[in-house]
């Protein structure tokens, strides 16, 4: 009962805003902040009461009302008449009280949380945000020259003072601990979407449009992995480059519709080959390259002809077509005598001897 109770609470202070214009996390911020104050005035308004401020005590009172009107705005659309309200109301309550109490009783600290307000609010400018920062400050000396000219109306004793000044040190902290709070969680939540962006760019960068396989820049770099391996740990890895015979014909025959639909349910031949077993990357156009990592060249050529076969005898069925293709492979293990361009060099050779003697095998 309890917990459903928070829970309808807490959806009602974290209610959306409509208007496109304002921001949901300004509102809520406002909301909560509005909260604060108003407990903090009231308890300011019973400590007032308390010392004989009879009259003090009331207007404070007038300013939690300035304040829930505040509050109330954030839930009609009207954030920016809100945090208007709330900015009037602090001053207000900060130039009289501390004019009033003085200076000791620490009522004038209000006239900074705005500063940190403002900055929240995205769709204020930063030349705003300066300016109004500015005001703040000046305004603040201004109030503090005169506090400690001025002849005050109320002066606290020492135990009252000392009590005010603790309540306001607590309720200061609580204050800029909610606005760190929004802004900590505000950056965090731009931080993770830019790196969700980040991510999104580099997979993007990585991978083919079309099959989904990693491209050929990507097919590089991890090439430069597996030679580093080879290197460092002895780890053997084979290169195979591998070609659609006659691809030209299945665009001429059957459009390029066809040729993408070829090349897309291949991949998911080869990723399902390869998994486990290396990678396979669209190198261009109808060609791929393999890698075979951990193993020999006898063995990556027993896969090699394993996947052939199963490329000659599957059906690709395209609208109402059925396509039969054969593909070409050039297959060589890796030297570090020779390096990793010589040894792709290689296997292209090889896959080209293939085309010219036949077509649809694995020549290693």
């Amino acid at each position: 009962m309890l917990k459903e109770y928070f829970r309808k609470i807490k959806s009602f202070l974290l209610k959306d805003v409509n208007d496109e214009q304002e921001t949901k996390e300004l509102a809520i911020l406002l909301r909560f902040l509005c909260i604060l104050y108003i407990l903090y005035y009231f308890i300011s308004s019973i400590f007032l009461a308390f010392i004989n401020h009879f009259s003090l005590s009331v207007i404070v009172l007038l300013f939690i009302g300035l304040i829930f009107i505040a509050f109330v705005n954030t839930y009609t659309d009207l954030t920016k008449k809100a945090m208007r309200i709330f900015h009037v109301t602090l001053y207000l309550s900060t130039i009289l009280l501390t004019l009033i109490s003085g200076w000791a009783t620490n009522f004038q600290w209000n006239m900074l949380i705005p500063i940190m307000i403002i900055f929240f609010d995205i769709n204020a400018s930063m030349r705003n945000k300066m300016r109004f920062a500015q005001i703040n400050i000046i305004s603040f000396i201004a109030l503090a020259v005169l506090s400690h000219l001025t002849d005050h109306a109320y002066t606290p004793g020492t135990l009252f003072s000392f009590f005010f000044q603790t309540f306001q040190t607590i309720s200061y902290s609580c204050f800029i601990l909610v606005i760190s709070y929004f802004f900590c969680t505000k950056f965090n939540q731009a931080e993770n979407k830019l790196r969700k962006i980040n991510d999104k760019l580099r997979i993007m960068a990585s991978l083919d449009t079309l099959t989904q396989l990693p491209n050929r820049r990507n097919m590089n770099e991890h090439l430069q992995t597996l030679v580093y391996d080879f290197n460092h740990s002895g780890k053997p890895f084979c290169i195979a480059i591998a070609d659609v015979d006659f691809f030209k014909h299945i665009n001429d025959n059957y459009g390029h519709d066809a040729g993408d639909y070829i090349l897309t349910s291949l991949a998911d031949m080869f990723k399902a080959t390869m998994r486990g077993r290396g990678c396979a990357a669209r190198w261009g156009g109808e060609e791929f390259l393999f890698t075979f990592e951990g193993m020999s060249g006898k063995q990556a050529y027993i896969i090699l002809e394993s996947l052939r076969m199963q490329i000659e005898k599957k059906k690709f069925l395209f609208k109402d077509h059925s396509i039969q293709i054969t593909m070409t492979f050039g297959l060589e293990e890796y030297s570090q005598i020779i390096g990793a361009e010589a040894t792709i060099a290689k296997a292209d050779t090889k896959l080209y001897q293939g085309k010219s003697s036949g077509r649809n095998q694995v020549v290693f």
